[in-house]
């Protein structure tokens, strides 16, 4: 069948409907008036039983062939009960108007199917019916009520694309995260083996200057990258599953930078790091231990990473009545302003920065999180080629 219309049937407008695109339909393929006027009144006879007495009715008009004749043709599609009556007065009206008019039913799905023929003295062909079609559509509706039940139409169409693009989003999203979950798991086992065998190696190799000492050492360094990654994926996954735990523990904030000096100082040992702290003043915050650390040592890894080597990194304390302010300083190679609105982003990361540097994207991101959970935030001020700062704030709970 050549569709050349589609009706769904709600109401009664829909008859008038059915009934004008039929008799269109009817006047465009050159069958007489009174013809077009049996079929479109058979087609809306059909429609109104199917509107009284089923639902999720559609009525496709348009054309089939057979040995060479065409004929103009309704199929309606609509389910009903088990006791819908075939011999309905509309049905039998119909059947006294064409000559073709079958019923079936399957289950709860009924079809019927209204076909007249058009004469062949029409001079008929497929070419000449998709040339209708075109026609049909340049045309547009037949009536105010058609034209609004197409755009009601299409904006069901797109909230149902868009609802079926969302749901796709999200189990490609939570495929992504179990596989994330899984992966980094798997991977952090060996990986936990591996460096520690390299360490044992390296305090039993007798000589610490030997080329194997040396290689050695690059495998551990380059093993710890590895670890990092796999945290920081784990990380990454148990924020998605809320699985992402913290031991809270009120903390005076001087000791504690003072105390986490020495492990950042070995992570940047090719550049000035230093501490600028109050030493009149002192604050307690409640904040657990490990995360904040992993946030200055992700912060200070950073700003080594992109600054070049023996320039100064700086960590700065600032003091309030109900926040207090950590900043790491670098001399770096500075942020655009679109790089610092997205900075904070899951895999975030600058194209320029893509070509020079190696990451994931994930420590930024990973960091913003846990100073959210400590009721913080975090953010970043910036200048190309002059450096970055990065700071975030956490209520004091009391002050020293």
């Amino acid at each position: 069948m050549t569709e050349l219309a589609k009706i769904t049937l709600e109401n009664e407008m829909d008859l008038t409907l059915a009934y004008k695109r039929s008799m269109s339909i009817a006047a465009m393929l050159g069958l007489t008036l009174s013809t077009q006027t049996a079929f479109a009144t058979a087609v809306s006879e059909v429609c109104r039983e199917i509107i009284d007495k089923a639902t999720q009715g559609v009525a496709i008009l348009g054309t089939t062939s057979d040995s060479g004749r065409f004929f103009i043709t309704a199929a309606i599609d609509a389910e009903v009960d088990s006791d819908f009556n075939r011999r309905s007065e509309g049905f039998e009206y119909a059947r006294k108007l064409l000559p073709m008019v079958e019923l079936s039913v399957s289950g709860t799905n009924l079809k019927i199917v209204l076909q007249l023929g058009i004469p062949r003295s029409n001079r008929l062909d497929q070419h000449k019916i998709l040339s209708i079609r075109q026609q049909i559509l340049a045309n547009g509706p037949v009536s105010a009520y058609e034209e609004v039940k197409q755009r009601n139409a299409t904006l069901v169409d797109l909230n149902q694309r868009s609802e079926f693009a969302l749901e796709e989003a999200q189990l490609i999203n939570q495929q992504k995260n179990e596989f994330l979950s899984v992966a980094s798991h798997e991977l952090n086992s060996p990986l936990t083996i591996l460096r520690s065998y390299a360490q044992i190696a390296l305090k039993m190799n007798a000589d610490p200057n030997s080329k194997v000492a040396g290689y050695l050492g690059k495998i551990e360094n380059q093993t710890n990258k590895l670890v990092k990654l796999v945290r920081q994926l784990m990380d990454i996954s148990k924020f998605e599953h809320g699985d992402f735990s913290y031991d809270f523990q009120p903390v005076s904030i001087n000791p504690f930078l003072q105390s986490s000096m020495e492990s950042l100082s070995l992570l940047v040992d090719k550049h000035y790091l230093s501490l600028h702290l109050n030493a009149d003043t002192d604050a307690k915050v409640m904040i657990d231990l490990m995360r904040l650390e992993q946030v200055l040592s992700n912060l200070v890894g950073n700003a080594a990473k992109y600054s070049s080597e023996g320039s100064a990194i700086k960590i700065t304390l600032e003091l309030s009545k109900d926040y207090l302010r950590i900043a790491v300083t670098d001399q770096g190679i500075g942020m655009t302003e679109e790089s610092q609105k997205m900075v904070f982003d899951k895999f975030y990361r600058d194209n320029q920065i893509k070509k020079k540097y190696s990451g994931l994207g994930m420590g930024l991101y990973i960091s913003s999180r846990i100073i959210q959970d400590h009721q913080g935030s975090l953010q970043v001020s910036s200048e190309i080629g002059k450096g970055s700062t990065f700071s975030f704030d956490l209520p004091v709970i009391a002050m020293i």
